[in-house]
This record gives C-alpha cells, structure tokens and sequence, in this order.
C-alpha cells in the first residue's frame, strides 16, 4: 500500500491515552499535531463521543499510518463493525479537517446523546 491514512482522534486514542497506548501507537503511527473538526463532543463517562455537524468544534491531533491492519484494531477498539455499522458503538466516518484543509477518517459516536453532557470546550482533555 502506497497511500497513507490520516486519522482524527479526541479522546482515547490521543497521545498519552488509555487508548494510544494499549495498542501501541507510540510506534506505529505518525503524529501530524493538533487539528480540528466541526461538531459537539460529549461525555459519555471514561471516553468521549463525536457527533459531526456545524454547531461547534472538536479539538484532537491527526495521526497517519500505513499498515491497514492497524484500522481492523481501531475499528475494534472503536467498537466499530463494518458489517454492521448499525449496530456498531461508533461509526468510522470521513471529516474535513479544519486547520489542514484535509479529510481524514475518524469515529462518530453512534447511540443518541440524548441526557449526555456536552464538553463546551470541544477538548476531551481540558473537559
């Protein structure tokens, strides 16, 4: 594969998370810096949800990696199923990036928000 995956992350799975590091990111990713993207983040307990749209913004990094497998192990953390993403957690979605001008992929909560506070700050980590 020549092509590389940029990915949005703001929660977990941002340098220094529970997520980042049980599957070893620190190695197998590249960190591209800070980035945002349009939409509300909530606080779901231990970790985050992303619902995109135009109301607000969301503060994460962008990593890229090019090992496709890697997205089956995030997909998995993400509790995402590609044959049902219906049924799935979170849903992996493509997003524009708003300081970049790019479009990455990355993991939209996929239950209702209904009762779940919002994070003003858009930022898992100042929340």
């Amino acid at each position: 594969m020549d092509e590389s995956f940029l990915f949005f992350v703001y929660g977990l799975l941002m340098s220094g998370g529970s997520g980042f590091r049980a599957l070893g990111l620190e190695t197998r990713v590249r960190r591209l810096g800070p980035e945002r993207v349009a939409g509300r983040l909530y606080h779901l307990g231990d970790y985050p949800g992303l619902i995109t749209g135009r109301h607000g913004l969301v503060q994460g990094e962008i990593f890229s990696f090019r090992d496709p497998r890697l997205i089956e192990e995030l997909d998995a953390y993400e509790l995402f199923d590609a044959d049902d993403p219906r049924r799935s957690e979170y849903r992996r979605i493509e997003v524009d990036l708003l300081g970049s001008g790019k479009r990455a992929w990355t993991y939209e909560y996929n239950r209702s928000v209904k009762s779940r506070p919002i994070i003003a700050t858009g930022n898992w980590r100042t929340r």
